[in-house]
């Protein structure tokens, strides 16, 4: 199954969130304790002058259970830098892999 985390970084974060990058993406490549999720492309979100406000992951997952535990795993979620974040299931028509 497919899923998409949305997510959105608490205001004045920013420096917090940039001192993050390397961990999330290591994260997001090594999925730690995650074995069974996939991801495919993932990523920090731009505001004006390209400031990051957020993150956007694509994955796959075998439930949605999984995808949850995956997003609160996440270093952002974990150190309490996501303002707001949700999971959603994907139904991908284009593009998708395989």
């Amino acid at each position: 199954m497919y899923f998409v985390i949305f997510g959105s970084d608490k205001p004045g974060t920013g420096q917090q969130r940039r001192d993050t990058l390397d961990d999330v993406a290591s994260y997001l490549r090594d999925r730690p304790g995650h074995p069974d999720v996939t991801v495919h492309c993932a990523g920090p979100t731009l505001g004006d002058g390209g400031a990051i406000n957020g993150t956007l992951v694509l994955f796959e997952a075998p439930s949605l259970d999984a995808a949850q535990a995956f997003l609160a795993d996440n270093p952002l979620q974990k150190m309490g830098l996501l303002e707001e974040a949700s999971v959603r299931q994907l139904d991908w028509k284009t593009g998708c892999p395989g």
